[in-house]
């Protein structure tokens, strides 16, 4: 794991292609730049430059990982600014060690975690250090920037509007950095690392395995990591970068601001019922046979609930009567094993059910509810290699 210390020398050689010029810019000696950029190329197994006459030249190494910090910096230079902004009399802020990320990771990893967790010792085990560590680690950032970032409450340490928005930027910014060490790695021939992904219901179940399968086939030493929530949850985990990508149904672009969409594959609705259900073997069935089932679906407000309910109502038909309502796919199969209740639902999330026959799809089309299932990003980030593979896949299936 890279020192974030050095970056700051590394980004600044990579832009003068010089030591020389580097420590007059940064005002340090040129053997502690020296020292940085050799540390760095040590820690990432990789020579970054060529070392020749008039200069200091970038290898394949180097222009992967300066690309990832360039972006890790911008995201902590909107943070500065954002600081600078609330507080323009503080002289402290242009010079905090933070924004140039000139602390330990660990440092950084301690202020990120008790922004999420509130609690210096639950932070400490977190990471592994020492409680007086974690909290020593607070008052060097927040001695840096002159500014109290925590105010402690009954609930814990409680982050400031500024505390939580650089979180944000760090948790950004160190992400960028993990997906540079990921790209030299497979450069030299050795791809490994993690993808973390945020999942919704539509394409957990067939879509994304059958993708991880096929990549890890390919690259056996990547480790994915799936993250469950409703939209909202994963949409604000992947706008703080702790999250690669999200799949899942695309919800309409006003919910999606600052993301970028793929689309992977269409699906619509399927009307699902036990094997032994009176409407089952029916070759035609009429909206009335529907009105008068008692229906297990999704609370009021998810999209396919508001799906099921519009089509309804085109087709001039009487509301579902709802008897249970779950989001709980589980929950949901046991109802409709046991029982003559009816679900609206992908076809693809019980497909191994529908496969063995134990549920079945009614001869009842709903084209209405057609809808785009894809992947969500960041649009001022790029994916990984590792997360852009994983994709690759999913496109793949998809189109099957």
């Amino acid at each position: 794991m890279l020192n974030t210390r050095h970056l700051r020398a590394f980004v600044t050689v990579a832009t003068l292609g010089s030591v020389v010029k580097s420590s007059v810019e940064l005002r340090r000696a040129q053997s502690a730049i020296t020292r940085a950029v050799k540390e760095l190329e040590s820690e990432v197994g990789a020579s970054l430059f060529e070392r020749r006459p008039q200069g200091m030249l970038l290898t394949a190494f180097g222009h992967a990982l300066l690309e990832r910090a360039a972006r890790a910096f911008a995201e902590m230079e909107t943070a500065r600014q954002a600081f600078a902004d609330a507080h323009p009399a503080l002289r402290a802020l242009s010079r905090a060690p933070i924004f140039a990320l000139a602390m330990s990771r660990q440092r950084l990893l301690v202020f990120i975690e008790l922004v999420e967790q509130h609690h210096m010792g639950a932070v400490a085990d977190t990471i592994g250090i020492s409680q007086p560590a974690a909290s020593q680690a607070l008052r060097e950032i927040e001695s840096g920037l002159g500014l109290k970032l925590f105010t402690r409450t009954a609930g814990g340490l409680q982050p400031t509007a500024l505390g939580a928005l650089l979180g944000m930027h760090l948790r950004r910014a160190l992400a960028e950095i993990r997906a540079g060490e990921l790209e030299i790695a497979s450069l030299q021939g050795a791809l490994a690392g993690r993808v973390v992904l945020g999942t919704l219901s539509l394409g957990r179940t067939r879509l994304l395995p059958a993708a991880i399968i096929r990549l890890r086939k390919q690259f056996p030493h990547l480790t994915v990591t799936t993250v469950e929530g409703s939209f909202e949850h994963l949409a604000m985990r992947l706008r703080a970068g702790d999250i690669d990508f999200l799949l899942g149904a695309l919800r309409d672009p006003e919910h999606t601001v600052g993301l970028t969409r793929e689309i992977v594959t269409h699906d619509e609705l399927s009307l699902v019922v036990r094997t032994g259900h009176p409407l089952a073997r029916r070759r035609s069935i009429a909206g009335a046979d529907l009105v008068s089932l008692d229906w297990v679906l999704p609370p009021r407000g998810t999209p396919t609930r508001e799906l099921l309910e519009k089509t309804l109502a085109l087709r001039g038909f009487d509301k579902a009567r709802v008897g249970v309502e779950t989001a709980d796919l589980a929950i949901t199969r046991g109802i409709l094993l046991g029982s003559d209740m009816i679900t609206a639902v992908s076809a693809h999330l019980y497909h191994h059910e529908i496969a063995t026959k134990a549920l079945a799809v009614l001869s009842f089309a709903l084209p209405e509810t057609r809808r785009s299932i894809g992947v969500l990003q960041r649009a001022a980030s790029a994916p990984s290699l590792a997360a852009r593979l994983l994709i690759d896949q999913l496109h793949a299936i998809g189109q099957l």
